[in-house]
């Protein structure tokens, strides 16, 4: 109504003063227009800025939201659709088909680890991915990440055939060699000098050819990225450098944040590797148990996206149990905290990340590492 023409307005004003009746539902069709407009500004949540280097086979951006597998939970085989759905109708009215891309806030992102842990949240994404049961979308446009921590040429082979049974049968966008741990690097004693102890260290040589090994299913067309994953900061800082890995997929969350922002973000922006950030509700006990003030998934997940971590991080992974949760972390992801909410929940994870009861901090150590001086 605020562009309604003074004409119209005058002439409402003027209806309400002689017909209360017509004054009622005015009100009412006001209302009902608000609440409408609502709705529609809640769809439009995700709209933050797209990823600038992981697309899809066909040019697209992916979705900042990805949606992985959970082995903790038993997520529907709705799962997949729905997700797809929302980033579909969170496009701006006005806006669709100017271009042709139905993803005005990126494609979607989906990640599993062995296929086999969760069959139902698979068998949505199957359906996803095969052209004969699904019309809804192009297998090109979609980014479907998965892989293994196998280590072997033969091993590898075998997780890529289980990968690309779900993802299509003939690609995968990105293959991660999972969990590589400090013990999978080796000293460099050819490397000059060099006061930063992680310059003079590089990949073992059975993890260089579980790497090289990955690299080759690249240059076959099997395979489109080359990830790694790791819980280890010095890990992540490490492999940065290799020319051969394309993404690193760290985890970083509010009670695990400083040796991501110390030491692997700093090495990732340097050598231009993005970053799917993992583990980003803790297992779902950053929330808390409702007893306590804590913050809400949409809080956790938007902490990622801030300006002390975007970039290097593209994408945050979050393994929605059911479709309650996802319809709530889209709808309340933003690209970052505003400055009060940031601090305040920083210093809630420090308290978490302080106790480690649950031992998720597998490298406590590694919090107190500077770039500089590991």
């Amino acid at each position: 109504m605020a562009n309604a023409h003074p004409c119209r307005l005058s002439t409402m004003t003027d209806t309400a003063k002689h017909h209360p009746s017509a004054c009622r539902c005015c009100y009412i069709f006001l209302s009902l227009l608000i609440i409408v407009n609502m709705c529609r500004i809640s769809t439009h949540a995700l709209s933050i800025p797209l990823t600038q280097s992981l697309k899809t086979a066909s040019g697209l951006p992916i979705s900042r939201y990805g949606l992985g597998g959970a082995a903790r939970s038993t997520q529907p085989a709705s799962l997949p659709a729905l997700y797809l759905e929302r980033l579909l109708n969170s496009n701006d009215d006005d806006d669709d088909d100017d271009d042709g891309n139905r993803y005005k806030n990126g494609a979607p992102f989906l990640f599993y680890y062995n296929p086999h842990r969760y069959p139902d949240f698979m068998s949505g994404v199957k359906q996803l991915c095969s052209p004969e049961e699904s019309s809804t979308v192009d297998r090109s446009d979609l980014f479907i990440a998965g892989g293994g921590t196998d280590r072997s040429a033969h091993q590898l082979d075998q997780r890529l055939s289980d990968c690309l049974e779900y993802s299509g049968g003939t690609y995968l966008d990105c293959f991660v060699l999972e969990y590589v741990c400090p013990e999978e690097l080796a000293v460099d004693a050819a490397a000059p000098w060099n006061p930063d102890p992680m310059m003079r260290l590089q990949p073992h040589p059975d993890l260089a050819a579980a790497i090289e090994h990955v690299r080759r299913w690249v240059d076959e067309g099997k395979v489109r990225y080359v990830g790694i994953s790791t819980h280890s900061h010095v890990v992540g800082a490490v492999l940065a450098r290799e020319s051969d890995v394309d993404a690193l997929m760290i985890r970083y969350n509010l009670s695990h944040k400083d040796a991501a922002e110390e030491v692997t973000f700093p090495a990732a922006r340097e050598n231009g590797k993005p970053v799917i950030a993992f583990t980003t509700t803790r297992w779902n006990s950053l929330q808390g148990d409702g007893t306590y003030d804590a913050p809400s998934t949409a809080d956790c997940l938007s902490f990622v996206l801030g300006n002390r971590s975007c970039p290097p991080v593209e994408a945050v992974l979050h393994s929605a149990r059911d479709e309650d949760e996802l319809n709530e972390a889209m709808e309340g992801i933003r690209m970052g905290l505003n400055e009060d909410a940031d601090a305040k929940w920083r210093t809630y994870g420090e308290v978490i990340e302080e106790s480690n009861t649950d031992y998720f901090d597998e490298y406590p150590e590694e919090r107190y590492l500077k770039a500089s001086a590991a």
